[in-house]
């Protein structure tokens, strides 16, 4: 009887392991980038120390201008044509302004940019799984989509309450994700990513000085949101990239190089550990060891 009982308990375990060895060799890695308007830019230079290592990305959860760079990235856009689009932006194409209802700006500039440089018009055609965090202002709860009108919900991401109009989009009333979720690394376990990746592109930026305008005291009360939300979102990641932003301010697009600039370095510091994590990863007795505390 114990020899029946031992000889099932190692049938079990040999399967398991074949189970495993069978699977996919790959580690999943997703990547979750952060809101931050203007300083989301440091997220391309993030990017692109990532390709250069050879990282590979397999999905990706953004918010706000995080959502828009990576909406860029998931539609198969090059990332040095992404450079050069980050170097010409002007807030000209995204400042349509709207009589003062519900925001002083429309977005249609957001939603136009991203169909114009994606040429996507639904998630589905997307090279890259992406999720796209909202806020949806009726319910008051995040919505995640990975379907739908890319450039539309995009548009909704990005849309800051009091300068953004918020976006009609179904039966909801969509605003930006990052009063709810500022860096989605939990949207990417959702997913089913093995390796979470954040890029914070707030928490080490320079406390600006007292605000002398309605638009200042926005955009701080949002750093103060940031840097709140980035903390609670450590739980979920694996490791996070924090480019070294300093006194560059949310609306300072003419720093973009220097954006590009720190968001490649901060990745560049972090690939050896980056590697010698997904490449432990791999090993079957990591996975069967997470396996075995999945209940399988």
């Amino acid at each position: 009887m114990k020899f029946d009982s031992n000889l099932k308990l190692w049938k079990t375990l040999t399967n398991l392991i074949v189970r495993i060895s069978n699977g996919a060799s790959g580690v999943k890695v997703g990547l979750a980038l952060s809101g931050g308007a203007a300083r989301g830019i440091a997220h391309i230079g993030a990017l692109k120390a990532l390709e250069e290592a050879r990282i590979p990305i397999d999905m990706i959860a953004g918010v706000s201008s995080g959502a828009l760079i990576g909406a860029l990235y998931a539609s198969g856009l090059d990332i040095e044509t992404i450079e050069s689009v980050a170097l010409g932006l002007r807030w000209k194409e995204f400042a349509d302004l709207t009589p003062p209802r519900m925001g002083l700006i429309s977005g249609k500039g957001i939603e136009e940019f991203v169909s114009k440089y994606t040429k996507v018009k639904e998630f589905g055609e997307l090279k890259i799984p992406l999720a796209v965090v909202t806020t949806d202002l009726i319910t008051e709860k995040e919505v995640v989509f990975r379907k739908g009108a890319l450039a539309k919900i995009v548009q909704a991401s990005c849309s800051i309450p009091g300068v953004y109009t918020p976006v009609k989009y179904e039966d909801m009333l969509l605003i930006d994700g990052g009063i709810v979720n500022i860096l989605p690394t939990d949207v990417l376990r959702r997913m089913g990513a093995d390796f979470v990746i954040g890029v914070d592109v707030n928490t080490r930026a320079t406390i600006s000085p007292e605000p002398k305008n309605v638009f200042q005291v926005i955009l701080q009360s949002w750093d103060v949101i940031s840097r709140q939300g980035a903390a609670r979102a450590r739980k979920d990641a694996d490791l996070v990239i924090y480019p070294e932003i300093g006194d560059i301010s949310k609306v300072d697009l003419k720093r973009a190089r220097e954006l590009l600039r720190t968001g490649y370095q901060a990745a560049k510091e972090v690939i050896p550990q980056l590697k010698r994590e997904i490449k432990r990863r791999k090993g079957i007795i990591y996975r069967f060891k997470r396996k075995i505390l999945r209940g399988l």
